[in-house]
């Protein structure tokens, strides 16, 4: 290994080859104030038909795309970068989960690294534009998976993330498993910015049928992720009710 510690970055992208170019600047920016640290990218370029694979071959060719069909979403995304970091090698240091649509400060992966004493998951905090944290640390211990460290001793007591998960819930999922296992979760600051976005579409004016599709929507009101989300925390007992309490409402349309 010599005497460089290695970080697989984990990323998934669709569709948005600016976005995503503009975020691999900012993150080989960031690394290179890293001492005594080198990272490797794995990004699942999920079905895209804007050139975005293409384009970062072509730009970056250090960086590892692996090409998927447009069905993976977050969730299923990260879990694939994942899986080929894992198979190129079995020793690396770290995994860093990047959206692509995060924009890092310069000392990020420096702030990061120094939050990291190897046994606990290093949030970033990110802002939008006024200021606001939009993305990282959340109540009860749990996170937004956009900017996040996992250590290798992390990833040997809690594995990868759950890739039976389409889009949403798969981070706190894995926050979840964290918390059980007595992993603590810190924050590593501030480390650059994204523009929030809303979890879920407004059901409010949608015809019913609209309604009844975003049950199935992966980055709708997805009742199958409500379903392994609840059912895997909390028991089948707890999944019944909360994906019952659920189609309710997107039945009548109250969200």
């Amino acid at each position: 290994m010599g005497d460089c510690n290695r970080i697989a970055v984990l990323m998934t992208c669709h569709d948005r080859a600016a976005t995503t170019v503009a975020c691999l600047k900012r993150l080989f920016a960031a690394a290179a104030h890293l001492e005594g640290w080198s990272c490797k990218v794995f990004l699942v370029d999920d079905g895209s038909t804007d050139g975005t694979g293409d384009r970062v071959r072509a730009e970056f060719p250090e960086v590892r795309v692996i090409d998927g069909d447009g069905s993976l979403y977050w969730a299923k995304g990260m879990r694939t970068a994942w899986e080929a970091a894992i198979a190129e090698r079995n020793d690396w240091d770290g995994y860093l989960w990047l959206n692509d649509d995060t924009a890092l400060n310069e000392e990020s992966l420096a702030q990061l690294m120094a939050a990291n004493d190897g046994a606990s998951i290093v949030v970033g905090e990110l802002q939008n534009a006024d200021g606001k944290i939009v993305y990282g640390l959340r109540e009860g211990g749990l996170f937004t998976g956009n900017c996040v460290l996992v250590p290798r001793k992390v990833y040997e007591r809690l594995g990868m993330i759950c890739g039976e998960y389409s889009h949403a819930w798969a981070d706190s999922d894995y926050a979840r498993r964290a918390l059980r296992a007595g992993v603590k979760i810190v924050s590593g600051g501030v480390v650059g910015t994204a523009e929030g976005h809303p979890n879920r579409p407004s059901l409010k004016g949608l015809r019913f049928g609209e309604r009844m599709r975003l049950l199935r929507d992966p980055k709708g009101w997805n009742l199958h992720d409500l379903w392994l989300y609840r059912r895997r925390n909390w028991g089948l007992c707890a999944a019944l009710a909360s994906c019952a309490h659920l189609a309710l409402h997107v039945m009548w349309g109250e969200r």
